[in-house]
């Protein structure tokens, strides 16, 4: 019994230093920002995501996190107008669609 409980207690301890890993390098990315505006996604940034990306090589590609809309779906502002916006879709980590939003009413930056 003791043996189990220290075999889950190794993999819950590597599972939480994994995660802290990939959040601490989100963050170094949008560190590395000199403005604000830049941790935004620009139209060229999102032509260049592809099919089978992972979240954290499209925040590689942005420079700054999505905010997620529902399970798996994030969205990132447009750099240069209030009116757009990118919606990804990830599965497993996977990205599997992208597309272009419109946006109505006022910005939220």
């Amino acid at each position: 019994m003791l043996k189990k409980f220290s075999s889950m207690l190794v993999v819950t301890l590597s599972l939480n230093s994994c995660v802290a890993y990939e959040h601490g390098k989100l963050i170094d990315i949008e560190d590395s920002n000199a403005y604000v505006w830049q941790k935004y996604m620009s139209e060229q940034e999102f032509n260049q995501l592809e099919e089978g990306m992972s979240y954290l090589d499209v925040v590689n590609t942005a420079k700054g996190m999505g905010t997620l809309q529902k399970d798996g779906i994030y969205i990132w502002q447009d750099e240069d107008t209030l009116t757009k916006a990118y919606e990804i879709q990830f599965q497993n980590d996977q990205l599997v669609e992208k597309k272009v939003v419109e946006l109505k009413g006022h910005s939220t930056r």
